[in-house]
């Protein structure tokens, strides 16, 4: 009898082990790099895909060896019928059967993402949405000049078009109201957040330089605080393109004169609406400025600006800066 008793606890021993040994061997495969695997590559699973459809689909696009198993292993560990979240997944280079799984249960999809350079105008924002792949639906015919923030926005698969545009309108709205409360009150000059955003998109049109904003800034309140015309040149392009580059050309002398009302060689004050999106650092530029007496400036040929308070000043570096164009003119030649 204790023979029996001892032999059977033997087996049972025996097969314990045996168990706990391939539960190891098991656990330590689904943790293991599939080296099946090879690539990363974006997976897509589709609404209403069960668990079983969406590993014959990964075994079909090679990125899993041994389907069978992966399904017995996943009910294993999630449950005899996991739901999985459909959306688009990037599923790295060897990546383990578990974190694969883990990734389309938890739903950790694959974001992509657009950036919208400042100082484009809305024109050039809603093209750049229209041709941004995976996001899907109609776009508005046209969005307001300056409604947008420009940065990196990121958005997964079958995002609406529409809901992109909502985000950066959103975006905007809240970094001005953040803006406006931390303005420098004593510049009184601006009046509102509107007027904030119209002379911030000159200003982002005018100069790429960090270091420069606020100088920009300061000449176009310092003109504004004395009645003088702005006399922006982006302005007078906005005037016959309105954001529209395929109109964009050299600047003629009609062009100066023409009546519009955008036209700040023509009007006193800001024009009616925003001439582009302007980023955050511009519009803190224009709300903190630095103190300046400039009331010119032209660029240097070299991506910089020179800044004058007087006529004098400033035409002697108009013509440097035309005596530079002449010599790289020649240069190329």
């Amino acid at each position: 009898m204790l023979r029996k008793i001892s032999r059977a606890i033997s087996i049972i021993s025996t097969l314990t082990i045996l168990f706990v040994i391939t539960i190891f061997v098991v656990i330590m495969f689904f943790h293991s790099p599939n080296k099946h695997h090879t690539e990363d590559k974006n997976f897509i699973i589709e609404s209403g895909l069960t668990l079983k459809e969406v590993i014959n689909k990964l075994h079909e696009e090679n990125i899993i060896q041994h389907p069978t198993l992966f399904l017995y292993l996943s009910q294993l560990f999630k449950g005899y019928d996991p739901k999985v979240k459909y959306g688009e997944y990037n599923f790295e280079k060897n990546i383990s059967y578990y974190d694969l799984l883990h990734k389309i249960y938890e739903g950790y999809v694959f974001f992509r993402r657009f950036t919208i350079a400042e100082g484009l105008s809305s024109h050039s924002v809603l093209k750049i949405i229209d041709e941004t792949d995976g996001l899907i639906g109609k776009i508005p015919e046209s969005i307001k000049e300056g409604s947008i923030l420009p940065e990196t926005y990121y958005y997964s698969r079958n995002d609406k078009k529409s809901d992109a545009i909502k985000r950066m309108q959103d975006s905007m709205n809240r970094t001005i109201d953040e803006l406006w409360e931390n303005r420098d009150k004593s510049n009184n000059i601006i009046k509102n957040k509107r007027e904030a955003i119209i002379l911030a998109s000159i200003v982002e049109r005018e100069t790429s330089l960090e270091s420069e904003r606020k100088t920009v800034a300061s000449v176009f309140l310092n003109r504004l605080r004395i009645g003088m015309k702005l006399q922006s040149d982006p302005t007078i392009i906005y005037s016959f393109t309105f954001g529209d580059t395929s109109l964009e050309r050299k600047i003629t002398y009609n062009d100066i004169n023409n009546g519009s009302k955008f036209n700040t060689y023509n009007i006193y004050g800001l024009p009616p609406s925003p001439i582009s999106n302007p980023g955050k650092a511009s519009i803190q530029a224009v709300l903190n400025p630095i103190k300046t007496d400039y009331l010119y400036f032209v660029a240097t040929g070299y991506g910089g600006h020179n800044f004058s308070t007087n006529l004098k000043d400033h035409n002697r570096f108009v013509k440097e800066y035309y005596d530079i164009l002449k010599k790289q003119k020649i240069n190329n030649n």
